[in-house]
């Protein structure tokens, strides 16, 4: 009885141990939910990106610490906070960012954690690629406009019309683009825009290349608008010295968006870091920038056999021993 008792006290222990060791992450009146089994129900959940759940976490995870130990002592805390309230200027102020982040139910802290792991992947694209001359000077031509002109834009055909009689007569076209112009896109800017071919509609585009610099048109430019008084202005595009590190940082970013560049870049940090990983279910996660090492097939026996012509010549051998070994008894048996 005694021993019975001890049986079930130890149990009873074991029990409670197993049940400390896997804490509870919920309950309902069915049972309990325990992280081991969230971890194994995250490891089978399906995305549509063809990765479980869990192999799509541990990536993430995976590449944290790849990309922090090569490159985490070149991103500080004050760089991820000034990214951060650059990108807070579109809503304002840093606190009306968080307070719409806390709204929508996300955490400072994990959008601060992906901004640190944009930094660290930029910092390893600087580290792996030397921008040229070239390429710089190449994207700047890539991104040269081809007209910048200024504009009226009216609901009237004979308003137009009077506007541009007013312009022939010396009035300024800034202060009758502030008392008449409709287009809200550019009135902050005198009623200028600089454009490639292609980004305004057709009618205005043909006006302004038939137009000499400093022309304006005769007669007012019809559109589903209405009614434009264009002038063609010199082509307004900063110089390339200008626009030095903003290109350069275009082109590291156009690195960064090329997916087998990068997909080399992170197997060879991959590599580098010695990433293991130790559940066979979450192998996936890294299949992308680690191929696993297709395994050799054994090679199979081959019985040796001897050419036909020297196994002829044997044959031919023996025959041709024997016959003289007969006619050796022959002579033998005549004397």
């Amino acid at each position: 009885m005694k021993k019975l008792l001890l049986s079930t006290f130890a149990a009873s222990a074991l029990l409670l141990a197993g049940c400390s060791n896997d804490p509870e992450v919920a309950s309902t009146e069915a049972g309990r939910i325990r992280e081991a089994e969230l971890y194994e129900a995250m490891k089978d959940e399906p995305l549509q990106s063809g990765m479980t759940v869990g192999e799509t976490v541990l990536q993430k995870l995976l590449m944290e610490d790849i990309f922090e130990h090569t490159y985490g002592d070149q991103v500080t805390d004050e760089d991820v906070d000034e990214e951060f309230a650059a990108s807070a200027e579109q809503f304002g102020s840093v606190e009306d960012y968080e307070s719409l982040l806390e709204m929508q139910g996300m955490d400072v802290d994990y959008i601060k954690d992906n901004i640190r792991l944009t930094l660290l992947i930029r910092a390893a694209v600087e580290d792996s690629v030397e921008v040229t001359d070239e390429e710089v000077e190449s994207l700047y031509e890539e991104q040269r406009p081809d007209y910048t002109a200024q504009h009226i834009l009216v609901e009237d055909e004979e308003l137009a019309k009077d506007i541009i009689a007013q312009l022939e007569d010396g009035a300024d076209f800034a202060e009758l683009v502030e008392e008449h112009s409709t287009d809200p896109g550019s009135l902050d800017t005198e009623g200028k825009y600089t454009f490639s071919e292609g980004e305004m509609v057709p009618e205005f585009e043909e006006a302004v290349e038939a137009l000499e610099v400093d022309e304006t048109t005769s007669e007012p430019v019809k559109s589903d608008s209405g009614y434009h008084v264009i002038r063609r202005l010199e082509l307004e595009y900063a110089p390339l010295e200008d626009q030095q590190e903003d290109l350069k940082a275009q082109v590291l970013d156009n690195y960064t968006n090329d997916e087998q560049f990068m997909s080399e870049l992170v197997s060879k940090l991959a590599k580098e870091a010695n990433v293991q990983i130790a559940d066979d279910d979450l192998k996936g996660a890294m299949a992308a920038y680690m191929p696993q090492d297709e395994e050799e097939e054994p090679a199979e026996d081959v019985e040796e056999e001897a050419p036909a012509d020297e196994s002829d010549e044997s044959e031919e051998t023996d025959e041709q021993t024997d016959a003289d070994a007969n006619a050796d008894a022959e002579n033998s048996d005549s004397e």
